[in-house]
This record gives structure tokens, C-alpha cells and sequence, in this order.
């Protein structure tokens, strides 16, 4: 006998609910840190400069001073190139006019996404190891160069001088408290860490394995114990600032770490040590949304931001990869 079901009569109402969830990471720290500047052309420079080794051999009495020491002679210029960064939506009169679930206004909707999309880029551009590049004008757009380039991976910047390159990193599989502190020793001992507190941008990876540290170093003896009030039914077990011999570092997750452009995959193990007052974002055009003209499909638009990273010094940093 046949009979009405939900399965095979026309007419009947969908049931969309008015919300819209989007769940992708958004935090952006590297950009959070960075002091801000403007840049005035394609590409922009800063100066380092460093101390000689100490001299405690001495001065004989009556000695004339003969000789002088050119006190410009380790200034070295470093540079980098902005990289233009672009987000374009369009939406058709058609769309529009219709009454979509969750969405008061598509253009505003599109505009919104835009915006935060361009940010996610830009970080990740900082935190990769891509490197530097002129516009050619043939296909080969300007870049800017990556952080982790900056500080060696994948070979040492040869416009970089010696003196001025990163000396403090590890590619350990795992990380151990010894290893991340021979890191933080290694920069110690390259700079004096002038700034005072470090920021660990670490993958989710490298944070678990931070918030292991000191609390079994064997299979028998436990080396950190911590006491908590049981009323509160809860128990931490995450480091999110570590004091060591060499410093304070704030631990902060971040999932845009040595990424590949256009690639969703989380390098869970890489990790950038940095120095918040040597690092800074130059822009050549702050983030801007234009709308084009509407030319009969409907109305468009795109969003754009032309930037730069400024890494100080590369030794005032370090990485894990």
C-alpha cells in the first residue's frame, strides 16, 4: 500500500538553521610581537653592529697611542623585501537579494572573511622558511623572507654576514629539558639575551613536550612533583612560561610555524625562540578593502596588505626543526 513518507513527498521545508560556524586557527603571535613601522619603498634595510672582544692585555706606562680602531668596521647592513598580500570575494546581485540562513549581509560576510584570511597568510610567511625575493616582473611576485630563513633553515642567507647569523637551534627529534636548554645557553652565550624574557612560539608537538619536562628523567625516579588543592578538581599539567638557567620564556602554541604556501599541514614539532624587541613587520600599505565597480554580476571587492618581516639581528633568536 502506498503511503506519504518524509522520503517521497514534495513539499516539504528544509530546516537550516541561521548560524554559520567556521573552526580554523586564527592566532596570530607572530604579528601580535612584532613592533610596528612604515615602509617608504620595496625594500627596506636596518643596520647591526657588534663589540669587539674584550682586551685586558694591558697599557704600558708613558705608551702614545699609535694605532686607532675603526669602530664602523663590523656594521653590516640586512634587508628584506615587502610581499604584497591579497584576498579577493564577490558576490553575485542575484545572491545578494536572496535570504540566506545565518547571513544578514553577504558582502559584509565576505569582506570579514577576507580580512582574516590576509592575516592568516601573512603569518604564515613570517613564521616559513621561504626567502627573499625581487619581482621580476615575469611570474615571480616580491617576498619577503621568513623567519626561519633568516635564521639558517635550509642554509644561512649568504647577505647575512657571518657574525650576524643565528647560532642557537636544535633539530632533535624529541626535545628534552638538556636540549631546549642548550638552546637557551647557546643564545645566552651568542647575546647576552639583551632583551630579557624570550617568547616560544611552539606546534602542538613542541608544547607537549615542554609541559613534559623535569617530571620523570627515568622510569623510577620522579624529579618534579606539584602539589594542588584537591577541592578544586583539577590538575595542570601545561607550561606556558618556563624560567631556566638563561632566561624566562613564555611558551605560546602557534600552527603557522615552517608551513608551505597554499598547505594546511602543521609542522607539530617546529618551534621559533624569539626575542620580541628584534623582531618588527614594516608595511608599505597598511590592510585596506577596496570595492571594485559592480560591472552587472554583482558586487566584488578584495582586501590587500603589502608588508615586510625585520629580523634584527638572527642572532637574537633560535628555532627547533
Amino acid at each position: 500500500m502506498a503511503k506519504a513518507s518524509s522520503y517521497n513527498t514534495v513539499g516539504n521545508k528544509e530546516d537550516i538553521m541561521s548560524t554559520i560556524t567556521i573552526l580554523e586557527p586564527e592566532a596570530c603571535p607572530l604579528i601580535s610581537m612584532a613592533k610596528k613601522g612604515k615602509a617608504s619603498a620595496t625594500f627596506f634595510e636596518w643596520q647591526a653592529d657588534s663589540l669587539l672582544s674584550p682586551d685586558f692585555s694591558g697599557v704600558e706606562e708613558g705608551e702614545d697611542v699609535s694605532s686607532f680602531t675603526n669602530q664602523t668596521a663590523n656594521r653590516a647592513r640586512l634587508g628584506n623585501y615587502v610581499q604584497k598580500f591579497r584576498d579577493t570575494f564577490q558576490i553575485s546581485d542575484i545572491q545578494e537579494l536572496v535570504d540566506t540562513a545565518g547571513v544578514s549581509n553577504e558582502m559584509a560576510l565576505a569582506e570579514s572573511k577576507s580580512i582574516r584570511q590576509i592575516k592568516r597568510s601573512i603569518e604564515s610567511a613570517f613564521c616559513s622558511a621561504q626567502d627573499r625575493q625581487a619581482d621580476s616582473g615575469s611570474g615571480s611576485p616580491y617576498k619577503t623572507r621568513g623567519l626561519l630563513k633568516w635564521l639558517g633553515v635550509g642554509g644561512q642567507p649568504s647577505d647575512v654576514p657571518a657574525e650576524y647569523q643565528n647560532v642557537a637551534n636544535d633539530t632533535t627529534a624529541t626535545q628534552t629539558e638538556t636540549t631546549f636548554n642548550n638552546v637557551l645557553q647557546e643564545l645566552y652565550e651568542a647575546n647576552g639575551m639583551p632583551g630579557g624574557q624570550l617568547t616560544l612560539l611552539a606546534g602542538p608537538g613542541l608544547k607537549r613536550e615542554i609541559s613534559d619536562f623535569s617530571r620523570v628523567s627515568s622510569s623510577t625516579r620522579n624529579t618534579y612533583q606539584v602539589n594542588q588543592d584537591a577541592e578544586s578538581k583539577k590538575i595542570t599539567l601545561s607550561v606556558n612560561l618556563y624560567e631556566g638557567d638563561f632566561g624566562m620564556v613564555s611558551v605560546a602554541s602557534s600552527l603557522f610555524i615552517n608551513r608551505t604556501s597554499g598547505s594546511d599541514t602543521v609542522d607539530a614539532d617546529a618551534g621559533l625562540l624569539i626575542d620580541p624587541e628584534y623582531i618588527g613587520m614594516q608595511s608599505l600599505k597598511s590592510e585596506s578593502v577596496t570595492e571594485l565597480e559592480d560591472q552587472g554580476g554583482g558586487r566584488r571587492g578584495f582586501v590587500d596588505v603589502i608588508c615586510g618581516l625585520v629580523c634584527n639581528s638572527p642572532k637574537a633568536h633560535g628555532f627547533f626543526n
